[in-house]
């Protein structure tokens, strides 16, 4: 369910709604994949609670970001890339993980795929070290891989708490109906 109407009205919307036209299983998320990789990717980064990118071509591999708390004012990002190919590669692990070094704010980043990660990729993800948020001293990893499957299945990222992706929505109050004339 797309998190403004979670943020709008309270996470008991969930039970309320249905949401149609969004991916359910892992065979709707390939289904929209291979009819458009950009809404794919921006319905993937929703997946984490993130904001998707509004470059779709050039963004160095980072799809979306989830912003965070550090300290003060101080706000740390978490990257997420996205992947929807069956491609899938150490080299995608090491290239966030770069990405991550490279981008100020960057503490940590976030794989999500369709397809579950290959036994180098994993090795490449424990290897990338953690980061310690300096205000509750909780060790994270610093890269995580998560497929749609566990995401839909209700496995969420180990991070610290985001801030939400969109600002929260006013709930609309009707004024009551007024009668010409009278008050």
């Amino acid at each position: 369910m797309d998190t403004r109407l979670v943020d709008a009205h309270g996470s008991d919307i969930r039970n309320t709604f249905q949401v149609i036209g969004l991916p359910a299983d892992v065979g709707g998320a390939r289904a929209l994949f291979d009819h458009s990789p950009f809404e794919f990717e921006r319905w993937a980064v929703s997946l984490v609670e993130g904001t998707p990118n509004e470059k779709q071509v050039g963004d160095r591999g980072v799809d979306g970001v989830i912003r965070f708390p550090l300290s003060g004012n101080a706000t740390g990002r978490v990257l997420v890339s996205v992947k929807g190919g069956a491609q899938l590669n150490p080299g995608m692990v090491r290239d966030l993980g770069g990405t991550v070094e490279a981008q100020k704010d960057a503490v940590m980043g976030i794989l999500v795929m369709i397809d579950p990660p290959t036994r180098g990729m994993v090795e490449a993800a424990n290897h990338s070290g953690t980061f310690v948020h300096e205000l509750t001293g909780t060790t994270y990893p610093k890269l995580q891989l998560l497929t749609v499957g566990q995401l839909l299945a209700g496995s969420r990222p180990h991070m610290p708490t985001p801030y939400m992706p969109y600002l929260q929505a006013q709930k609309f109050v009707p004024e009551p109906a007024r009668l010409p004339g009278i008050g």
